[in-house]
């Protein structure tokens, strides 16, 4: 799914991650995904049904089942080559046809799984009975494909004399490789060169005996075969012969009775891949305990409890704890509060949440009222290109801010991460008071987190703020913390609630006692506050 969202801006709100969360087993699973466009303003109803779809089956189905349909899809074979290459009247090898009894034996097995589990929700791959029959007929025991004597009585009987023109040729072949032997006084003239010493030679060369070249003590020799090898060679090859054209024949017959199933195949591999795109989504929504949001045409965002799932993931892979967010903006809105405080983790979150719903997800969070919309943009310090422009972090945050009015959205989300923070304050204000009016005229759903003040009043906009640093457990001066044992500490007592808040709020100063927390030189530290 693209054109929503820039690179940067899908990295930022964690787009990726959210890819592989609900990545497809298959190549026909990938394939369906890339011919559906993400949902835009206006496909509010389909992406319900959608979603709604995809939490009633998460709710209805077992783990365990969903495991076994997830492991049997994942190991279907694609056969797109086989069925393109039958379409074309070109005929289908061995790999081919196996390919070919794998996906079908794969489709029955889905079948009755669906069956059994009756889900109206699922809809099953068409599954070609009689091409499944027809290909039965090449299974071997080891499971893999062969063109079997079965298949035509023609074919069984031309073998039958391609092997007994083959031991016929051998027999020949071999009896002359003796008589040769007998006259070198060796054992067995083996297959290919030979030498011949000159002074086992007795009377003259037999006439199969071909000199290659001669030397003072030694011929090295070749056999040519005789009358009768040679008439039997060429018995051989007709056979053989006989053979690839009774062969030829059945593949070009097995490729007119997939082309006559085409339709069928085709059903079932769009069908396939469909289900195997599905059943990543309900995995999803059962891995992450999701709901099915409100729908809105509104410019609004709000969520209880909501979770950025890539965070969470990388706390737990810490032995940390992820706590959820609660946050209601429609329109405008301003959020402030400490460092380390999740200014940054709240518009993430808002952004996640969006990128869910325009999959057709249901969403990580306790109830959620969300609009779709038809960018999710993120402005700011980590939106700065890294390329050979040479533009400073104030230039690159321009630039990806002209580029995202050029591409002229029209119901936007845009998060707003400290823009503007490394030019002089005064400016700052004044071009972030002047993007979030631009984007209230654009009717734009935005938040933008910040340190600056009095940016909300300026627009008669939400505030929220986060809650803030409490008080630090008193530490003994003279052990130093290692950074997971301080990061642990400040999470302990960072208050990550965020709240509604009229008016501006005078910033909480956390900063020196963060950088305390984390380490930073006592002494430093101590003269720092005395120019506070």
């Amino acid at each position: 799914m693209s054109g929503l969202w820039t690179v940067s801006s899908a990295a930022a709100v964690g787009v990726p991650w959210l890819e592989r969360a609900i990545a497809p087993a298959t190549e026909f699973g990938r394939r369906y995904n890339a011919q559906h466009a993400p949902y835009r303003p206006g496909d509010e109803s389909l992406a319900l049904a959608a979603i709604v779809r995809i939490q009633a089956v998460a709710q209805r189905i077992s783990a365990d089942t969903l495991d076994a349909l997830h492991a049997k899809i994942s190991r279907t074979p694609d056969p797109a080559e086989a069925v393109a290459r039958a379409r074309a009247d070109e005929p289908l090898n061995d790999a081919e046809l196996f390919d070919l009894t794998g996906f079908l034996d794969i489709v029955a097995e889905v079948r009755a799984l669906g069956e059994a589990i009756v889900m109206p929700e699922i809809e099953l791959p068409p599954l070609p009975v009689e091409l499944r029959e027809v290909l039965a007929t090449g299974r071997t025991a080891a499971g893999t494909f062969y063109l079997d004597d079965r298949f035509d009585p023609a074919l069984a009987a031309a073998r039958a004399d391609a092997a007994g023109a083959r031991a016929a040729y051998d027999v020949l072949r071999s009896r002359l490789l003796e008589r040769i032997g007998r006259y070198a006084n060796v054992e067995r003239v083996h297959d290919g060169g030979f030498i011949l010493m000159r002074e086992q030679m007795h009377g003259p060369l037999p006439p199969e005996v071909r000199v290659v070249r001669e030397a003072a003590t030694y011929l090295l020799c070749e056999v040519a075969l005789d009358e009768a090898a040679l008439e039997a060679l060429r018995a051989c090859e007709d056979a053989d012969r006989r053979v690839v054209e009774i062969e030829e024949r059945l593949r070009i017959g097995l490729g007119g009775a997939v082309r006559a199933a085409q339709r069928e195949l085709e059903g079932g591999i769009a069908a396939l891949g469909a289900l195997d795109a599905f059943l990543a989504r309900v995995r999803f929504a059962q891995r992450y305990e999701t709901v099915v949001p409100e729908i809105v045409d509104v410019p609004e965002i709000a969520f209880v409890e909501g979770r950025y799932l890539p965070l969470a993931a990388a706390l737990s892979e810490h032995d940390r704890t992820y706590l959820p967010i609660s946050l209601a903006l429609q329109g405008i809105g301003v959020i402030t509060g400490p460092n380390m405080g999740g200014k940054t983790a709240a518009l993430r979150t808002c952004g996640f949440l969006g990128a869910c719903l325009s999959f057709g997800l249901p969403v990580p969070a306790q109830s959620a009222r969300l609009a779709l919309f038809d960018e999710i943009a993120w402005l700011g310090s980590e939106a700065a290109r890294h390329d050979e422009s040479l533009l400073s972090s104030f230039g690159s945050e321009v630039v990806a801010l002209r580029e995202f009015f050029e591409r002229g959205a029209r119901a936007p989300l845009v998060l707003i991460d400290e823009f503007a923070r490394t030019t002089t304050p005064h400016e700052a204000r004044a071009l972030l008071i002047g993007l979030l009016e631009s984007l209230r005229e654009r009717n734009a759903c935005a938040l933008a987190a910040t340190h600056l003040g009095a940016i909300a009043g300026a627009l008669d906009a939400a505030h929220y703020a986060i809650v803030g640093l409490q008080k630090l457990q008193p530490l003994d001066e003279h052990r130093a913390l290692r950074l997971d044992e301080a990061l642990t500490r400040i999470s302990a007592a960072m208050d990550y609630r965020i709240r509604r808040v009229d008016g501006e709020t005078v910033p909480q100063a956390d900063a020196m006692a963060l950088a305390a927390a984390l380490g930073l030189d006592a002494e430093l530290l101590a003269r720092a506050r005395r120019h506070l």
